[in-house]
Formats: C-alpha cells, sequence, structure tokens
C-alpha cells in the first residue's frame, strides 16, 4: 500500500519534483520502481503538464517503454496505473511526504556524523542547523485540526453506538458490545479453540452487518479451505457428518446464507509468508466500504521489518499499532490471535503477561485481551476458561469476568 500511495502523490508534478529523489528505491516493489521511472520520463516529455494525463502515461508505458510485456504483466500494470488515478486523503498525503522528507534528512545526517567521528574537518552544528532549517521548509504543515468539544462527547461513554455482540451470553453481561475500531487479542495454547471462537464470533457479527460488508480472514496458520470449512460447521452448529449429510441433500449454501446472510460474508485469505504490504493490499482491493471486520490469525507471523537490532517484542509492538492503526482507516473492529506462553499452560485463567514473545507491547496496543484457558485435568477437557485481563470496555457496576463454559468441538460451538 506504501507503494501504491508513492505513485498516486507523485502523479503530481508539484509533489514529483518535491520527493522524487528521497523515494527508497531499495525497499519499494520492483515494478513500483518502474513506474516511478516511468513518471519521470513522462513530466520531462510533457515540461507543461501540471499532472499525469493517464490516457497518454498508458499509452507511451505500453507501447513505448514496455513493448513486448506479457499478458499478466500487461493486466498486474493496468490496475496499478488504474489505482494511481485515485487521490489518497490530505492528511496521508502530507504524511507520506513528510516520511519520504525526514527519511532523507536521517541519512544524510548519519553520513555527516559518521565523517565527524572519523576526524573529517567539519562544521557539524553548522552543518547540522542548515539542513535542518532547510527540510523544515519542506515539510507539508497542517493547519487546521479537529478538536473535541463539549458538543462531540464520545458517544460511546454513553452506550448509543450500535455495535457487535460478543458470541457467548455472559461476555455481553460484563461488555460493552464491540465498536468500530476496537481492537482485540484473541489468545490460547495451540489447539484449544481460538479458531473456533472467532468462527462463532463471525456468525454473531454477521446478524448486524449490511449485506455488502464482509469479514475479511487473514490467515497464516492452517489451510484457507480448513477455516472456511470451520466457519460453516460454526454457523450451523452441526458435525462433520452433518454438514456432510446436508452437502449431498444440496442444503447446505442455502442453510449458511441464511446464518451468514451472504455465501461470502466470511473471505479467508492465505498470507503465509507475506509482509503487512499484502494485508493492505487485499484489503484496498475489497474496499473500504465494504470490510466489516479483520481477523488476523496469527499477527504475530506476518513479515514487518524494523531496522536491524530491534528486538522480537519491539517488531510486535510496533505491528499491532499498525494493525490498530488500520482498524481506525478502516472505521471496524480488529482481532488478531496469539499463542499464551507455556507459563499459561493447564491455567484456566491465563494472566495478560503470558502473551506469547511479548513484555507490553502487544497488551499496550489492543482495547482487550480474550484469553482461552485450559485445565489440565482431564475431567474438564471440554471446558475453557474466559477471562479478559485487560479490558477497557466493562460495563459500569460489573465485575472482571471470568467464567467456564462447555466447548463443543464437534460442532465449533461454545455452548
Amino acid at each position: 500500500m506504501i507503494d501504491l500511495a508513492i505513485l498516486r502523490v507523485v502523479k503530481y508534478k508539484e509533489q514529483w519534483e518535491k520527493v522524487h529523489r528521497y523515494i527508497p528505491l531499495s525497499a519499494i516493489d520492483k515494478r513500483t520502481k518502474a513506474i516511478v521511472a516511468d513518471i519521470g520520463k513522462y513530466f520531462e516529455l510533457h515540461p507543461e503538464s501540471t499532472k499525469i494525463a493517464f490516457d497518454v502515461f498508458r499509452s507511451l508505458f505500453f507501447t513505448t517503454w514496455h513493448k513486448g510485456m506479457k499478458d499478466a504483466d500487461i493486466d498486474y500494470y493496468n490496475k496499478i496505473i488504474t489505482s494511481m488515478e485515485t487521490d489518497i486523503s490530505d492528511d496521508a498525503k502530507k504524511n507520506l511526504i513528510n516520511q519520504l522528507i525526514e527519511l532523507e534528512f536521517a541519512t544524510s545526517i548519519a553520513n555527516d556524523l559518521n565523517l565527524y567521528s572519523t576526524g573529517e574537518d567539519i562544521d557539524i552544528i553548522h552543518v547540522i542547523t542548515t539542513k535542518l532549517n532547510k527540510v523544515s521548509a519542506m515539510l507539508e504543515r497542517t493547519t487546521q485540526f479537529e478538536f473535541a468539544s463539549f458538543a462531540s462527547i464520545d458517544e460511546d461513554a454513553t452506550l448509543t453506538v450500535k455495535g457487535f455482540k460478543w458470541p457467548i451470553p455472559i461476555i455481553n453481561e460484563h461488555y460493552r458490545e464491540i465498536q468500530p475500531a476496537d481492537m482485540y487479542i484473541i489468545a490460547a495454547r495451540p489447539g484449544k479453540g481460538k479458531t473456533t471462537f472467532l468462527c462463532q464470533l463471525n456468525k454473531s457479527m454477521a446478524k448486524d452487518m449490511p449485506k455488502n460488508k464482509v469479514i475479511v480472514w487473514f490467515n497464516n496458520e492452517s489451510r484457507r479451505q480448513r477455516i472456511i470449512s470451520r466457519q460453516i460447521q460454526s454457523a450451523l452448529g452441526v458435525t462433520n457428518e452433518q454438514m456432510r449429510l446436508m452437502k449431498e441433500q444440496g442444503v447446505l449454501e442455502t442453510e449458511y446464507i441464511n446464518k451468514m446472510g451472504t455465501i461470502d460474508r466470511v473471505r479467508v485469505y492465505d498470507i503465509h509468508g507475506k509482509n503487512h504490504v499484502y494485508l493492505m493490499e487485499i484489503l484496498e482491493s475489497i474496499g473500504i466500504d465494504n470490510v466489516g471486520a479483520v481477523i488476523c490469525d496469527m499477527l504475530d507471523n506476518v513479515k514487518f521489518p524494523l531496522q536491524d537490532g530491534a528486538r522480537e517484542d519491539q517488531r510486535l509492538e510496533q505491528m499491532y499499532q499498525w494493525y490498530r492503526e488500520l482498524g481506525v482507516m478502516y472505521d471496524c473492529p480488529m482481532f488478531a490471535t496469539s499463542q499464551i506462553s507455556n507459563e499459561g499452560a493447564g491455567l484456566m485463567f491465563p494472566s495478560e503477561n503470558m502473551l506469547k514473545d511479548s513484555k507490553t507491547g502487544k497488551q499496550g496496543a489492543c482495547d482487550g485481551i480474550l484469553m482461552i484457558g485450559t485445565s489440565d485435568d482431564p475431567l474438564r477437557a471440554a471446558y475453557r476458561g474466559l477471562s479478559f485481563p485487560k479490558e477497557k470496555h466493562k460495563l459500569e457496576g460489573k465485575e472482571h469476568m471470568r467464567a467456564e463454559v462447555l466447548f463443543d468441538s464437534d460442532k465449533g460451538v461454545y455452548v
């Protein structure tokens, strides 16, 4: 998505001249790099143009600059060029331009400091001050800011905003409904019911979701076919054998639509080995108005590069913050799964510090953590402990929830 945002900004000559030399070519996709180079060619050929004329640019791109391109590549570049025509918001444009300018500034200053540290004759204070003044003048400034006033009191506080019910009644007795931009972590030991809980949650949310909205499920744990099968099973509350018979009778699809509203209410995308940009590209292809909720199972496994030397908990903290910001951008609830560390094995109610590979990073980036605990007692193997060791949305006058519920693995439901 950052690649596309760059292209949407530099299609304007003013912005091209301002930032094109600061674009980190080594960090963007090679196909984006090709389009960036051709934008430069276009403005050289059309010095009076203030913006790319896409019919002309498209013709030059395919008939002059990249003749003989394969059909698959033509389709890809056509989609990208078409996407470039859409503008990004002023705030997003300003942020991107400033990031590129700041990146170049930081690199330049780092080089100056390296020269200074090796004994070069350099007036370091003068050099840094001069560059700082120059870059400050180049930065895009925001002149209008929104603020909260008494008249815009948070509707969330008065419980008037319509949200989604939790799938298990006892949770709704303790916590308010799930709202747009909420971000929750669903945590459990491996194979102890995270996927089933999310499937049941999807069924619950689908009841109040407009038909155009879809629940996007990013999967890097299992096969997407296995997850959608579990989703169908959980929505209908049937065993695998019952589901097979319903399919033979030709009623499975109809019954599923009756429960979920649409056949593709839940879309499961495999993201094994992919980075966060790939996830943003999927969401953009669906459209900001069509995303109703997002699940990432598991978010920890998404590639999210940081500077060399960053600790794993620092990487996770940055990634979870990025994920939460996506929820604000798409105005929808976000759910991420996480594993509980070995310390939480056999505990019905693990504490929040038992999230795997985290110190406080994950905890700080979310609104709530739902722990799904289990007991080592074989007589209690069918029970799960549900608790929110971190929550921001407890109903007034209610205690923190600690509940044991029955887990029907055969039908994919919590009872």
